[in-house]
């Protein structure tokens, strides 16, 4: 009998610890709330490394070669809302080359932090926002980067933001 009431206590021991980290981890994510930002980048500086093997600059990158941008973001309307500044590694080279991008964003009131993929055959990036600071601090999501063509030192930028 005292190995039957050992086994039932302790299993409602288990049931009600978690009972008690599920009703935790609701209230943690109701808490949570998402925002939509429309933004606009202006492309304000750009330095390509060409590391050897030198190809040129009218020839497609290659594995090791390197940029860094910085970029003004603005509201739809054109007002100033921060920036940008982001370096990238191309990993593939070629026409279809990739590799790992890295940036941030910084507004007024703190930062937020992403890592992406370039692409040279597409228009969308899909940025993954890996942290902030001050009032992004915990921030979580993605930012949808389109460019408005080769030419263009636009692109238009949707944040989906996670703030916990």
């Amino acid at each position: 009998m005292k190995g039957v009431f050992a086994t039932v206590f302790s299993i409602t021991v288990v049931v009600v610890g978690i009972t008690a980290l599920t009703a935790a981890g609701a209230a943690r994510k109701a808490a949570s709330r998402s925002l939509t930002w429309h933004l606009v980048e202006k492309q304000r500086g750009f330095n390509f490394i060409d590391n050897p093997p030198r190809q040129g600059f009218n020839s497609p990158p290659l594995i090791g070669d390197q940029f860094a941008f910085t970029s003004e973001v603005m509201t739809n309307s054109g007002a100033h809302a921060g920036s940008l500044d982001a370096t990238c590694i191309v990993s593939r080279g070629g026409n279809h080359g990739t590799g790992p991008c890295y940036g941030v964003f910084s507004f007024k009131g703190g930062q937020i932090a992403g890592i992406a993929t370039l692409s040279f055959t597409s228009a969308l990036t899909r940025v993954i926002i890996v942290g902030g600071t001050g009032v992004y601090a915990g921030v979580t999501g993605t930012v949808d980067s389109v460019s408005r063509g080769q030419d263009s030192p636009y692109t238009d930028d949707t944040f989906h933001l996670v703030l916990p």
